[in-house]
């Protein structure tokens, strides 16, 4: 089995369709990439799209804060240098230091130089997973929150808020329907050769449900809690607010939160996002089944 921790070797992963090399030069840190990133593992050398380095590196004093707060459950801050490069910084629950990554202009180069929450690279690999879906920002993709199922080679999306109960029906579709959850908390969504694709991310959040697969996206389910079953196809401008609720975003203003919004826009005029009021029963599965027979593309 390949070894799993960063080493002064380059290591090269595959997420998305996007190449990201892993390496460790002139540091102590130790990250390992826990099994779930392994599954993404490439182990042919690549061009590489984005870069995850583990080095010292200087902390900038003089920086301005762009975003940030003391009072998330983790405190997080986001910092700009003069330069036009960035300091993504979290804070331990009892308000020692805990990470500090450097990231490029561009967002495509992250400096891990420093880790003092113990975890042996976890944490810092699970952050990466929210720096790399506000990255991809620039690359035509983007990540929303819901789950990635596939069935009879269609990708469906199901977005929901957290507690809706989009686990509970996508299970449904997984035990009844012989469906393929993909991942289970995150749609990475990326548009190649004029088609969507939703692609597995090691990051699933709870779920624990990830593969390594890519599916052309069909449709689009906004799940609701409902009385009945029942589900209508949304227009574009609804559509598009409900994609946006559930769009991984910079909460700063700037580019690429105008991008995240962008394409929320354009998956909702170009795929089906449907409107769906379920009871957690299998009829909810048949009536979801055949408006997405009939709806999707």
């Amino acid at each position: 089995m390949e070894d799993n921790r960063i080493l002064n070797r380059p290591k090269y992963f595959t997420i998305g369709d996007y190449n990201i090399l892993f390496q460790k030069t002139g540091t102590e840190i130790r990250v390992e990439i826990p099994f779930a990133g392994m599954a993404f593992y490439h182990p042919e050398e690549r061009t590489a799209d984005f870069s995850f380095l583990i080095e010292a590196r200087e902390e900038d004093e003089d920086c301005r804060l762009l975003w940030g707060s003391e009072d998330f459950a983790i405190p997080i801050f986001l910092y700009e240098r003069e330069s036009g490069e960035f300091d993504w910084i979290t804070k331990q629950k009892d308000g020692t230091p805990g990470m500090s990554f450097h990231i490029s202009h561009d967002w495509t180069k992250y400096v891990l130089y420093q880790d003092n929450t113990g975890t042996r690279g976890e944490r810092a690999f699970r952050e990466f997973g929210s720096l790399f879906s506000y990255a991809v920002l620039n690359h035509h993709a983007c990540v929303l929150h819901g789950v990635v199922m596939e069935y009879e080679g269609k990708g469906i999306l199901v977005v929901a808020a957290a507690g809706t109960g989009k686990t509970t029906h996508t299970w449904m579709w997984r035990d009844y329907r012989n469906a393929l959850i993909i991942n289970g908390d995150r749609c990475l969504c990326r548009k190649k050769d004029g088609v969507w694709y939703a692609y597995g991310m090691p990051w699933s959040g709870s779920s624990g449900e990830y593969i390594n697969r890519r599916v052309s996206i069909s449709c689009i389910v906004n799940l609701n809690r409902g009385k009945e079953n029942t589900v209508r196809q949304l227009s574009v401008f609804d559509g598009t607010l409900r994609l946006m609720l559930r769009v991984f975003a910079p909460a700063w203003q700037g580019e690429m939160q105008n991008k995240a919004f962008d394409y929320c826009e354009e998956l909702a005029s170009e795929i089906p996002v449907l409107d769906f009021y379920c009871r957690p029963e299998l009829e909810a599965v048949e009536v979801l089944e055949r408006a997405v027979m009939h709806y999707g593309k």
